[in-house]
């Protein structure tokens, strides 16, 4: 009786730990994601980066024919010149009272008429080159090379994997786990690997019926030694 005494104590002292200490699992997701679109209809030419090739911020990952934006750009900048030399031939001739002020406003307005219409010529150009907003991969194309695409139509997905969010539901309660910059360490689920970071953000609202809070823990994965989509299990005391 004594030694099932001792026995039902340890079990005891067991479930409390487990209690103290619930499983807690974690997901990685990328640090950010975004679905890349089109801002002018023509045809897309062959992407630069294959899927899960890293690209740096700024790099051009696709360009789209610029043929008929060339011309219009052409044709804006020979208007331009033309509105701008009209302009200040009608400021020479109205300072010698050669013509009227109304004459004068007419050529400033085709001037500044013609300048935004080379602006929006300009940028329609620049629309055609299409360059990564951050660093990180392609991990889906949304439209084929080669086809006639529409404004806002989505071409492919990017993540930014260089930094992870370990996303997680911590015990409300514990203090520790709701702090953020505290470090936080994972056991990743099939692998021999473990990942550590710091808490990044901790959701204001708590779950009522659970009495969990959400947190998401910033790992570093510069060595790209971790995927987004893994999972794993909170280490406690680390």
């Amino acid at each position: 009786m004594k030694k099932l005494g001792v026995i039902g104590g340890l079990f005891a002292v067991l479930l409390l730990g487990a209690a103290e200490h619930p499983v807690v699992k974690a997901v990685l997701f990328p640090f950010r994601e975004a679905v890349i679109a089109a801002r002018v209809d023509s045809a897309l030419e062959p992407y630069r980066f294959k899927l899960g090739e890293p690209f740096k911020a700024g790099d051009t990952l696709v360009t789209l024919d610029t043929s008929r934006y060339a011309i219009e750009e052409k044709r804006a900048h020979d208007q331009f010149d033309f509105a701008k030399a009209n302009y200040e031939d009608k400021k020479l001739l109205r300072a010698k009272n050669f013509t009227s002020d109304f004459e004068l406003k007419k050529s400033e307005y085709d001037f500044r008429q013609a300048e935004n219409a080379l602006a929006d010529a300009q940028l329609n150009v620049s629309f055609c080159t299409v360059k990564a907003p951050f660093a990180g991969k392609i991990v889906e194309f949304l439209t084929r090379e080669y086809e006639t695409i529409r404004p806002g139509q989505p071409l492919f997905r990017i993540i930014d994997d260089n930094q992870l969010l370990a996303v997680m539901n911590v015990p409300m309660d514990d203090k520790a786990l709701c702090t953020v910059g505290n470090s936080v360490t994972i056991a990743i689920t099939g692998e021999n690997l473990t990942a550590s970071g710091r808490i990044y953000e901790v959701t204001p609202q708590a779950d009522h019926r659970t009495g969990t809070v959400r947190i998401r823990v910033l790992i570093d994965n510069a060595a790209g030694q971790f995927k987004a989509g893994m999972t794993g299990e909170l280490i406690y005391g680390q």
